[in-house]
């Protein structure tokens, strides 16, 4: 089977499952799967962004992510780096 096929089946049986998104630029988004499409865009439900912030020493939230509800949303599959099944 290709790689291609593989993520969709993955992809396919996560659909209604609680996943994390890691996204280019330090950003994430935790929600449940909706849907996608073959150029693996993805719809979210119940979605959260999470900023991830860096250590810093001058600062007091050192490492602390920053996490902002967001409802529905759409992510386009050229930003995803990484999809983890929660």
């Amino acid at each position: 089977m290709s790689e291609e096929g593989i993520a969709t089946q993955l992809l396919q049986q996560s659909v209604g499952k609680d996943v994390l998104v890691k996204l280019k630029g330090r950003r994430s988004v935790r929600g449940k799967i909706k849907g996608f499409d073959k150029q693996m865009n993805i719809v979210i439900t119940e979605a959260v962004e999470i900023l991830e912030q860096p250590a810093n020493n001058n600062s007091p939230e050192k490492g602390k992510d920053q996490e902002s509800p967001v409802g529905d949303a759409l992510i386009r599959g050229d930003n995803v780096i990484t999809i983890a099944i929660l």
